[in-house]
């Protein structure tokens, strides 16, 4: 099984990549939810990390690199 910080992990470099996208929380949600299923974030998780990664600036890859994770 997975630990949660490895799921945490992929939930972040979702959000990074689907918000680069320009897709919104809502439908972020929605897919993560088909993947994750129960071990998916709610929205208002979704949201917040949404908010917190357009203040980054956006294209740098981040998940990689130095950029605070937001769990």
């Amino acid at each position: 099984m997975e630990d949660y910080e490895d799921i945490w992990f992929q939930h972040d470099a979702d959000i990074e990549c689907l918000t680069a996208e320009k897709i919104s929380p809502v439908d972020i949600h929605r897919r993560m939810q088909t993947v994750y299923g129960d071990k998916c974030v709610d929205l208002s998780t979704v949201r917040r990390w949404v908010q917190q990664v357009k203040q980054d600036e956006l294209g740098e890859a981040a998940v990689l690199g130095g950029r605070k994770r937001y769990f």
